[in-house]
């Protein structure tokens, strides 16, 4: 297997699998990121598979099949890499609890009880943003200085007075 590091193949499509096909291709997806052992998540997608099946090892290795996002809240800003960008850092904005439903786990409560937790909830974000044609970039925090506004409470981070 070989990442796939051009943005435009990384936003194609990717299609539905039974959960046999899911099961067997997410095998061999957490192989390859064990083998690489700089890597907890990949989507199919990035080594050139377009199919709806990522994995995630954090916590303990998830085989995700045709899964989607279907409830989000809280937010919290994260630095992510990813494998199909070497070398880039991006802070991003995403979600600290999510209810996720694929074909392998039924629906989930992803909720953080530990750093480890949201370190977990963060990839399952990326890996399925992948299998949807997004990457890191499409959530990059905009920093402006309304958000400043709205992130510190006050103008350029003082206190506002009455």
């Amino acid at each position: 297997m070989k990442i796939v590091e051009e943005k435009s193949r990384l936003q194609r499509k990717t299609h539905p699998v039974s959960l046999e096909e899911g099961l067997e291709l997410g095998e061999k997806l957490l192989a390859f990121i064990e083998e690489r052992g700089d890597a907890i998540g990949i989507a199919a997608n990035q080594v050139g598979i377009n199919k709806k099946v990522c994995v995630v090892n954090v916590i303990k290795p998830l085989i995700l099949i045709n899964p989607e996002v279907t409830g989000q809240f809280g937010i919290v800003k994260y630095t992510e890499a990813c494998l199909s960008f070497p070398d880039q850092q991006i802070k991003t904005t995403r979600h600290t609890n999510i209810i996720v439903k694929d074909d392998n786990y039924g629906t989930v409560i992803y909720r953080p009880k530990d750093a480890e937790h949201l370190l977990e909830i963060v990839c399952i974000q990326h890996e399925i943003d992948h299998l949807n044609g997004l990457t890191m970039h499409d959530r990059r925090f905009a920093y402006t200085e309304k958000a400043a506004m709205i992130y510190t409470g006050g103008k350029n981070g003082e206190e506002e007075t009455k």
